[in-house]
């Protein structure tokens, strides 16, 4: 969008500064040649002909959306004139010194407008050529006299339209150029800005900070974190009863009241995987609470949902050591690794609709802080043994008696 937007601003400039000079060369080239005819210089007739026909060629090019090909006219035919005037008809005195060099200052800039889609020698020479043009005639008198010289009170007086002239279209120049680093900076800055939006969104604001700082992928261990598995019970039938986007706007009417539970406890959310919602806790600053904030979490999660009744969820809980970072070079995100996620996934699925379940290591760490219903003797998918697991139950005190 920016780039086009620049793009056909530069277009539209072009194509104005064209016209305006074809205008000023017609305008200009028709009042030499009637002027000097009505006083009887035929050859300065002759010599003003070429300025109003290279401008009616500029207009009759842009008319015909020849933009490349009216550019190139444009602007050599300009080169051409200034140096043939100031050859031919701006000869130095001691009394008036030579000025129509100097419109080759703001040419030289207005070239490269004119030539920014041109290779670089071109554009480059252009601007030099015009330069040393300069740099030639002010430091030379060298002229040739073919009886087009002006006598010293017209001299002085066209000598002063062209230098007033020159550096009204330099300071023109300038604010043009002014004007486009002043609208690229204003771009560079709202895309910055969304940018960094757009990252800070993605990522936690330690990791955003830190890729937008750094600019490559990491893999970090983590010691002491919690991460937390959610998943709709009865969602393929959910699938088949619903309409898609109704469907779809209820996962994102209670995805984002997850979201808003996950900051206001200041935990991670990893990712959503269909109707799947995994958060993190310890990560990516160290939590020593990070057990009884995501039991804490999950308990909020139920209670979410208990506003729309089609809904419920399964929850499970592992505690342990993890990997975490950003890796990859596409579609970035900040992901974790390692058996916790594994054991985290398991126990959502073995777990109960409606209840928060989690394993052994969780159980310990806050089995002070909530009360538990433990269900023993367990085999988990991809674990050697039995083990227990613990769901918890809305009462805080010791462990509860029985097993589920």
């Amino acid at each position: 969008m920016v780039l086009r937007d620049l793009e056909a601003t530069h277009d539209r400039r072009v194509r104005l500064l064209i016209l305006g000079c074809s205008a000023a060369l017609t305008v200009l080239g028709l009042f030499v040649f009637f002027a000097f005819l009505m006083g009887g210089r035929w050859i300065n007739c002759l010599f003003g002909s070429p300025i109003w026909i290279v401008g009616l060629v500029g207009g009759y090019l842009v008319r015909r959306g020849q933009m490349r090909a009216a550019a190139l006219v444009m602007i050599f035919s300009l080169y051409a004139i200034f140096f043939a005037i100031a050859l031919f008809g701006d000869g130095p005195t001691p009394e008036i010194p030579r000025v129509t060099h100097l419109c080759m200052i703001p040419l030289a800039f207005g070239s490269y407008i004119g030539l920014k889609r041109e290779k670089a020698w071109l554009r480059n020479g252009f601007f030099l050529l015009c330069l040393g043009t300069v740099v030639l005639f002010a430091n030379t008198n060298f002229a040739i006299d073919v009886g087009l010289f002006l006598p010293d009170p017209l001299h002085k007086f066209v000598d002063f339209i062209i230098s007033a002239g020159a550096m009204g279209v330099l300071y023109f120049m300038l604010l043009v150029y002014i004007s486009d680093v002043g609208r690229i900076e204003h771009y560079l800055h709202v895309a910055n800005n969304q940018f960094v939006s757009l990252v800070s969104g993605m990522f936690p604001q330690v990791i955003a900070e830190r890729l937008l700082a750094k600019q490559h992928t990491f893999a970090e261990r983590h010691s002491n974190c919690s991460v937390l598995f959610a998943d709709i019970v009865g969602f393929t039938n959910l699938t088949e009863r619903m309409s898609p986007e109704k469907l779809v706007g209820i996962l994102s009417d209670v995805f984002l009241q997850f979201d808003r539970c996950v900051e206001e406890s200041g935990l991670t959310k990893i990712k959503t995987i269909g109707d799947a919602y995994m958060v993190a806790s310890g990560i990516p600053e160290p939590d020593p609470g990070h057990a009884e904030k995501m039991i804490a979490f999950a308990l909020r999660m139920l209670d979410v949902v208990k506003q729309f009744p089609d809904i419920d969820l399964r929850i499970g809980i592992a505690s342990g050591d993890l990997v975490a970072g950003v890796i990859g070079q596409s579609r970035r995100v900040y992901d974790v690794w390692g058996d916790v996620v594994n054991l985290a996934s398991r126990i959502e699925s073995m777990g109960t609709a409606g209840r928060v379940q989690v394993c052994e290591t969780t159980y310990a760490l806050t089995k002070q802080d909530f009360n538990f219903t433990e269900r023993s003797g367990l085999t988990i998918k991809g674990k050697s043994g039995t083990h227990n697991l613990y769901l918890v139950n809305r009462e805080f005190g010791s462990l509860g008696p029985g097993a589920v």
